[in-house]
């Protein structure tokens, strides 16, 4: 796997975007909270921290997803699905005693229902594993799964036309047909919005694994209220038009430095508010009065 020497300048990735398109200020918070003279640094860490039952939710379905993976590169046995949901339940309680949730924090409940957290996860893996994917994921040769990447280190650095970006997969399996990547997904379908994903990831797998673009097949994998894949079939032009949306994003988020190289932002001011109906589920929300 290809890897990069360290620089300071920024890194597009999806996410980041994201952020960066919704609130500019919640944008400066998340990436530049070191450069705020307004609120101490741990205040402001302590709420980029906050986890919610969705990102939860989310996280742990990923985690579980990751480790029966990693098991099956061993062994192809029955999986208990009693110790499942055991594990499952380990792994909520884990998280609610060391983490700090956005519903707490700003009083939205008094506590959690954790039995409805489980289920929900639960769900999504029973959705997974009773899936024709997971079944050909299971039919892969044994011999070739060391092959397979889960959730691989780091943040999945990568360089798409000489500019930084961050496209780390959940799952590649390189197969005799080809090579199938994969990216689970708890919340509701929106192939639209999470198309851009596919394509940075493609990307990823042809600059920093070396695999042929013609032999990368990606998929969106949704588990919520039930199973649902959505393979990314590129339209003619459409990578290229990748590239200049990326550039394009790149240099908008960049207008907003003083120092690009560094990645040193403009003061806090330059990062305007939005005045809307999402700073209700914002984790900053405070710090902006709202």
């Amino acid at each position: 796997m290809k890897k990069f020497p360290f620089t300071s300048i920024l890194g597009w990735s999806s996410s980041r975007y994201d952020v960066f398109s919704t609130c500019k200020r919640k944008y400066y918070y998340r990436y530049y909270a070191k450069h705020d003279m307004d609120f101490a640094l741990d205040q402001i860490i302590r709420l980029k921290q906050l986890t919610a039952v969705p990102l939860t939710v989310g996280s742990i379905a990923h985690d579980v997803i990751e480790t029966l993976l990693k098991r099956l590169q061993k062994s192809d046995a029955d999986i208990d699905t009693s110790r499942l949901k055991g594990h499952i339940a380990k792994m909520v309680e884990d998280t609610i005693q060391k983490s700090e949730f956005f519903e707490i924090y700003y009083q939205k409940q008094e506590e959690l229902d954790k039995e409805s957290m489980v289920e929900a996860i639960y769900k999504c893996l029973q959705l997974f594993i009773e899936s024709d994917r997971y079944a050909w994921i299971n039919q892969q040769p044994m011999e070739q799964r060391h092959q397979w990447v889960i959730e691989p280190p780091g943040f999945g650095e990568t360089r798409i036309n000489d500019l930084k970006a961050y496209c780390k997969v959940d799952c590649m399996i390189p197969t005799d047909e080809g090579v199938f990547i994969f990216d689970w997904k708890t919340g509701k379908n929106d192939v639209a919005k999470h198309r851009k994903q596919l394509i940075g990831y493609s990307l990823y797998a042809h600059n920093n694994f070396g695999h042929a673009e013609k032999d990368i097949r990606a998929f969106l994998v949704y588990l919520k209220d039930e199973f649902d894949e959505a393979e990314l079939e590129l339209q003619k032009g459409e990578v290229n038009q990748f590239y200049e949306t990326l550039a394009d994003d790149t240099k908008e988020m960049q207008s907003y430095c003083t120092d690009v190289d560094k990645n040193t932002p403009k003061g806090k001011d330059e990062f305007e508010m939005i005045d809307g109906g999402l700073c209700a589920y914002c984790e900053f929300k405070e710090l902006c009065g709202k």
